[in-house]
């Protein structure tokens, strides 16, 4: 179980990566609990409050570390057919689903998913949306562990589709 301290940085799901600026108690029901206080990065107006005690089944975790970046750029490489196949609401909810675990690998799954579609059919709204989330959320990570620009992650985002992907996702 990790445990966060003032200052450190983590990562809640579908909102990206955060600052924990406090550990505070607040009352819930009848019971005191202790709460992460986590500024996002990305919208500084945007605060999650997270117990403690269930912040791992929540999805909040600590940064990837470097030695796992390369994994990360290779989940683009595969296309998920059946996509293909759903209509656009039942597509964006299994998306939406990926996107709730938190997990970097999935998140770059979401994007090479909608990248591909895009290239094949075009995109909702709603998934253009997602889309745009998702990079948000995975260059900001990338940028603060490869310690570049969060531009330059998205440029080597969006370079990792001008190769040709392979056609199936791997088990993991």
């Amino acid at each position: 179980m990790n445990q966060f301290k003032p200052e450190d940085l983590a990562v809640y799901p579908n909102y990206g990566v955060g600052k924990v600026v406090s550990v505070e108690s607040r009352m819930m029901g009848n019971a005191e609990v202790f709460c992460y206080v986590v500024n996002i990065l990305s919208d500084s107006s945007k605060v999650v409050i997270v117990p403690v005690d269930s912040a791992e089944q929540m999805g909040l975790r600590t940064l990837i570390g470097p030695d796992e970046v390369q994994n990360v750029y290779g989940c683009f490489k595969y296309k998920d057919l059946d996509l293909l196949k759903m209509n656009w609401n039942r597509r964006y909810r299994s998306l939406q689903e990926k996107m709730k675990t938190g997990k970097v690998t999935d998140v770059a799954t979401v994007i090479s998913d909608l990248m591909f579609l895009k290239k094949k059919k075009g995109l909702s709204y709603g998934e253009e949306r997602l889309l745009n989330d998702a990079e948000d959320i995975l260059a900001t990570e990338l940028s603060i562990i490869e310690k570049l620009p969060k531009e330059e992650i998205v440029t080597k985002i969006h370079n990792s589709f001008k190769k040709e992907p392979k056609e199936a996702k791997p088990e993991s």
